[in-house]
């Protein structure tokens, strides 16, 4: 697994590598803190597939095994990055170009803990 997270300023850092990296055609991600409306850790089979974001530009799916890339045409867009993880980090955002980040990390309830010190 090699997706981090960390904080840069006022902003979120979301620093993909390894697999990660190629399989979402992404190197990083950097989210202004201001647009991030909730910070949820959950089981992976709790989120919903929002209407709309079927398309996949650019990005890696392979059905319960690898959900990587952006999902959707804006302004409703998704981006993923998971494996098999059990639990993932979801962000909301609002005016950004994303409004739902998943992410499959080591300890989300942890990151989700630390950025809602943050964020709020």
């Amino acid at each position: 697994m090699a997706v981090r997270t960390g904080l840069e300023g006022e902003h979120l850092l979301v620093e993909l590598t390894g697999w990660d990296r190629v399989l979402s055609i992404k190197r990083q991600l950097k989210v202004p803190l201001a647009a991030i409306t909730c910070i949820e850790a959950k089981a992976r089979e709790e989120i919903q597939r929002l209407p709309g974001r079927w398309l996949r530009l650019p990005g890696t799916y392979v059905p319960s095994m690898v959900h990587h890339g952006s999902y959707g045409r804006r302004p409703h867009r998704d981006f993923w990055a998971l494996f098999r993880q059990e639990r993932v980090l979801v962000l909301r955002m609002e005016e950004w170009d994303y409004e739902r980040i998943v992410l499959g990390l080591e300890d989300p309830d942890s990151v989700a803990a630390e950025l809602a010190r943050v964020v709020r």
